[in-house]
């Protein structure tokens, strides 16, 4: 056997095991056992990153998983609470957001209004806001100020909502 063949051979071999572990990862996961007897999935996401990128994949996780809840049959419950840093890219006003991060701003913008749409409470804290000066009837469309993010947090936990928090 020369050396072509050989490696001829071994691409082939290699391009089968890899087809072959592809569609062996294939199968759907889901979550029966954490959801196991659950009829409402309550969450509180904390975000206070002041990376907006990061908040938009946020965003986009939190979507996927009101999808996943209701396709294993529970009824999503969720909260949405920026606060610090995170707030300042809420704002609709787009002379508060920096040049490089305007773009995402809008995305973020898009995802919120997507997620209230779909019964998302989103909230922004009142501290947060009033400290950068910024005038709550300028947030974007979907979040709701609140006085304070912590007295949200405190409320939700108490009523059973899973803290999930993002930093």
């Amino acid at each position: 056997m020369n050396l072509n063949t050989l490696r001829a051979t071994t691409f082939i071999a290699t391009l089968f095991a890899l087809v072959f572990s592809l569609g062996a990862s294939a199968v759907e996961l889901d979550d029966r056992h954490a959801l196991d007897g659950v009829k409402t999935g309550k969450a509180l996401f904390d975000i206070a990153s002041g990376n907006p990128n990061a908040m938009v994949t946020v965003l986009d996780i939190v979507g996927e998983t009101i999808d996943g809840l209701k396709r294993q049959g529970v009824e999503p419950q969720i909260v949405v609470a920026f606060r610090g840093p995170a707030v300042r890219f809420l704002s609709g006003d787009s002379s508060r957001i920096p040049p490089e991060h305007a773009a995402t701003a809008m995305e973020l913008a898009t995802r919120i209004e997507q997620l209230a749409a779909r019964g998302v409470r989103i909230e922004a804290c009142g501290i947060t806001t009033r400290m950068m000066k910024m005038d709550n009837a300028t947030l974007v469309k979907g979040v709701q100020p609140v006085a304070n993010t912590f007295n949200s947090l405190i409320g939700y936990q108490s009523k059973g909502y899973a803290l999930i928090p993002v930093f």
